[in-house]
């Protein structure tokens, strides 16, 4: 505390009352405290510090993520009722149920198409010409439903003659549309070697074939088949007595029509009545 002293009076006054006295001495010291600056020494020991533990300080709340108070309904009154509150869902407003329509006939069944495929068409490749030979060795004769064209052995090479038939037979064909031209070849060979008058055989049957096809005959209506080496009596000889010989080409008719009906079955045996 400051030392405070009163100083004493430079001219003498009347003596005043003992209280006057007191309480203006106690004035003194309280103006004295309170303008007076006061001067204190303090010292403090950072060694005590360092052994408490380390506490961090509480996060403050954000005002942005402060936990909002509910907001307290107001009570309805008797007189005045409660508010409907802003953010309650609005009923969706009821429309009619649409009257039931019954069809008077069922739907009719669907129609259901083939798929279209396109195929490409190419006209067929024509076979190359078969050139008449003057010096090779065969002839035509006649069947019942076509022509019989022999050859050399082991040749199939066609003369003039041999091939003027052959186009006279697709003349004749073709005044047919629904027959087609069947191609028979035989050839004669070794009976231990059965691919070389097979091969033989084809060769002359196509010759045939390709005359067919350059006379005009569709190459659908033309079937080729080669034997080879014919089995005994499966030929189409028109004399029996001269025989056959083995290198030869049958070119038939076969007058099948596809759109014939077919044959009526026959009648079933009659009942008698039980």
């Amino acid at each position: 505390m400051p030392d405070i002293r009163l100083a004493p009076p430079p001219h003498a006054t009347p003596r005043r009352p003992a209280a006057s006295r007191a309480l203006l001495a106690a004035l003194s010291v309280l103006g004295g405290l309170a303008f007076a600056p006061a001067h204190a020494q303090v010292t403090t020991d950072d060694s005590a510090l360092s052994a408490l533990p380390a506490a961090r300080p509480a996060p403050k709340p954000h005002p942005d993520h402060a936990t909002p108070k509910p907001a307290t309904p107001a009570r309805p009154t008797a007189d005045k009722p409660a508010a409907p509150a802003a953010d309650a869902p609005k009923a969706a407003p009821t429309r009619p149920v649409p009257a039931a329509t019954i069809p008077t006939a069922p739907p009719p069944p669907p129609v259901i198409r083939p798929p279209v495929v396109d195929v490409p068409l190419h006209p067929p490749t024509l076979p190359p010409e078969v050139p008449a030979k003057a010096d090779a060795v065969g002839a035509a004769v006649d069947l019942p439903r076509g022509v019989r064209l022999t050859f050399a052995a082991g040749s199939a090479d066609m003369n003039a003659a041999m091939i003027d038939r052959v186009k006279g037979f697709a003349t004749a064909l073709l005044q047919v549309p629904y027959a087609r031209a069947e191609i028979d070849a035989t050839a004669s060979g070794a009976a231990d070697d059965v691919s070389t008058p097979r091969r033989l055989s084809l060769t002359r049957g196509l010759a045939i074939r390709s005359i067919l096809i350059h006379a005009g005959v569709a190459t659908t209506r033309i079937y080729v088949r080669a034997i080879g080496v014919p089995a005994p009596g499966a030929t189409k000889s028109p004399d029996t007595a001269n025989g056959t010989p083995p290198d030869h080409v049958d070119v038939t008719r076969s007058d099948m029509v596809a759109s014939a009906s077919p044959p009526s079955p026959a009648p079933s045996e009659p009942r008698s009545a039980p």
